[in-house]
């Protein structure tokens, strides 16, 4: 298969404190609120640029069964924003996340004190590779 890298673009909803970022990309046609790990194959995050409102805290979250009825999410990767702006974070290693049944996934959640907007962009590569 080889791979693909593609980049993922989410955002707070503006009206909530807390939630899971719907995602998008130009793969898609909707959006999507957490992506699906093929079995076999690894999800690898190259690079993560976060934008918005001071205090937002980004997580990246890694289930081994997203088709439990409540399945239980691990916390991988948290970026927060100290002051309004934007950080971008580029890995030189990528963090490996593997889908052993197909049943594995991540997802993106936020938090922040006061509902604003934040905004979020994730690079992810899917592929074969050990």
């Amino acid at each position: 298969m080889g791979s693909e890298l593609f980049v993922l673009r989410g955002e707070t909803d503006g009206s909530a404190t807390s939630g899971t970022v719907s995602l998008d990309s130009d793969l898609f046609q909707s959006t999507v609120n957490y992506i699906r790990i093929p079995k076999g194959l690894a999800a690898k995050v190259w690079f993560k640029k976060i934008s918005g409102e001071a205090e937002t805290l980004f997580t990246l979250q890694y289930t081994y069964d997203v088709t439990a009825a409540a399945p239980t999410w691990k916390n991988i990767q948290q970026e927060k924003l100290a002051s309004k702006g934007e950080i971008s974070i580029e890995k030189r290693r990528p963090e490996i996340l593997r889908g052993f049944t197909g049943k594995e996934a991540i997802r993106i959640t936020w938090t922040m004190p006061t509902a604003a907007k934040a905004y979020v962009e994730l690079g992810l590569e899917l592929t074969d590779e050990k």
